[in-house]
């Protein structure tokens, strides 16, 4: 459920064209197939039920009517949001820096350690151990991805889709908080949801939170032990 839900369309005109300078809508990719040992294959391609979700999405992107779409660049993400895109006339952006986690060599350890990672309480997003990023050095990259090739390249009144990651996600939602991203994902962001940043003159706005209210429609399977 999301933390606060409001109309897409909810401000009045006049006051958005004096106040609101972008909407920002956070979509993360769908339901991705995992390799056994927890992690994603190379390439990651959606699940049957991450292909449901995306066309489940595809209206309510339609709905928000995006003047740029934004996403990643990997299978995953271009797959979520491939129905929107083949019915829309948008080309889409692609902003690698936008990527998951770096995980180093933590594919070719063994699969205990990979298990031992994933499933550690709490997890922790920071594979400085296994030459991959720490999660300052992504938290970094993610936020000069968003100020850089979002907040300092697009226009007020514009409406912005990042179809990106869980990890991203949560790390902007820190940064929107004023917190330092230290790897723990705060932030239960739901496969194919939508979180929705309002940026006015005084600063971003959290609207809400990984609204799926648009999935009501797609059957789930029922659930296996729990994933990392």
């Amino acid at each position: 459920m999301p933390l606060e839900h409001s109309s897409d369309s909810s401000l009045d005109p006049i006051f958005k064209l004096y106040y609101v300078v972008m909407d920002l809508y956070l979509v993360r990719h769908g339901d991705t197939e995992l390799d056994s040992n927890g992690l994603y294959p190379e390439p990651a391609h959606l699940s049957e039920l991450g292909q449901a979700q995306a066309s489940a999405l595809a209206p309510r992107l339609e709905s928000i009517d995006p003047h740029v779409v934004i996403t990643s660049g990997l299978d995953r993400a271009d797959e979520t949001a491939a129905p929107y895109i083949a019915s829309s006339q948008i080309q889409p952006d692609f902003v690698p820096e936008f990527d998951e986690i770096s995980i180093g060599d933590l594919r070719s350890r063994e699969v205990t350690t990979v298990k031992t990672k994933l499933f550690q309480k709490p997890f922790i997003a920071d594979f400085s151990e296994y030459d991959g990023e720490s999660s300052t050095e992504f938290a970094g990259r993610v936020i000069n991805a968003l100020q850089n090739q979002v907040l300092n390249r697009f226009d007020k009144q514009q409406r912005v889709i990042l179809v990106i990651h869980g990890g991203p996600i949560n790390a902007i939602l820190d940064w929107i908080e004023h917190r330092k991203f230290a790897g723990l994902l705060r932030w239960n962001i739901e496969t194919a949801s939508i979180t929705l940043l309002r940026q006015e003159s005084a600063g971003f706005e959290i609207v809400y939170v990984s609204d799926t209210s648009h999935l009501t429609d797609v059957t789930y399977p029922a659930p296996e032990s729990p994933e990392a």
